[in-house]
């Protein structure tokens, strides 16, 4: 089932409203070297998926959404993607050699992946975006705009993209309080990517989201049903 363009275009309207009477003021981007820019410190920088410096994405592969109030220089909300570099493999053999080249163990020494990955990263492949940097301003937060955020970045991964897939890391914690499916998740997997030794900076693990192509498409109509 392939969504119109115009249910995309109302869907999107009706989440720009919803932020525009709000006092946000929305602005998109194609370089993720200039969106690092209008971050403020509290934000901490891009992650290394989104770092320019470790990444250089082209123009065509990279997308961010900034929500900035009234007066104010910096983002007070944010959210990157990018169209990941598959070129042929599943998403979990991509895993295999990109996390080694972004993230460390305890030890200081590059993660190692099991090869026992969860089946749904074995399944996932042909056009895929990864939705990540999730970011509302603390002061912000727990107002609904994380969740209109982060569908209003897959509904221009999708436009941009006609993705077959989009995912996105959630801390576990979040995820099994509910959150991969109050945001519009269909697929998850508590335990999303798995490793021979944790990653420093997770060493919890990851919970992996994700949205085939219909759940995309559903999701756009639902909101632009609710318009």
């Amino acid at each position: 089932m392939v969504v119109a363009r115009l249910v995309l275009y109302q869907a999107a309207a009706k989440l720009i409203s919803e932020f525009e009477k709000n006092g946000f003021e929305i602005l998109q981007g194609d370089s993720f070297a200039d969106a690092a820019k209008a971050l403020p410190k509290v934000k901490g920088g891009l992650t290394p998926h989104f770092a320019h410096s470790l990444n250089g994405q082209s123009k065509e592969n990279a997308a961010w959404i900034g929500l900035r109030l009234p007066g104010e220089k910096k983002f007070c909300g944010f959210a990157a993607i990018r169209l990941e570099p598959l070129q042929g493999m599943v998403l979990s053999d991509f895993w295999a050699s990109y996390w080694r080249l972004r993230y460390d163990d305890v030890n200081g020494n590059p993660v190692q992946m099991t090869d026992a990955q969860p089946e749904i990263a074995k399944r996932i492949s042909g056009q895929v975006g990864y939705l990540g940097d999730l970011w509302i301003r603390p002061d912000l937060r727990k107002l609904g705009y994380a969740r209109r955020l982060m569908e209003l970045a897959q509904l221009l991964a999708f436009d941009l993209w006609r993705l077959d897939w989009i995912y996105c890391w959630m801390r576990p914690a979040d995820f099994l309080n509910g959150n991969g499916a109050r945001w519009g998740w269909m697929v998850g997997q508590p335990d999303g990517i798995r490793f021979e030794v944790p990653a420093r900076d997770f060493p919890e693990g990851l919970a992996l989201c994700a949205n085939p192509s219909y759940a995309l498409t559903q999701l756009i109509e639902d909101i632009a049903r609710d318009a």
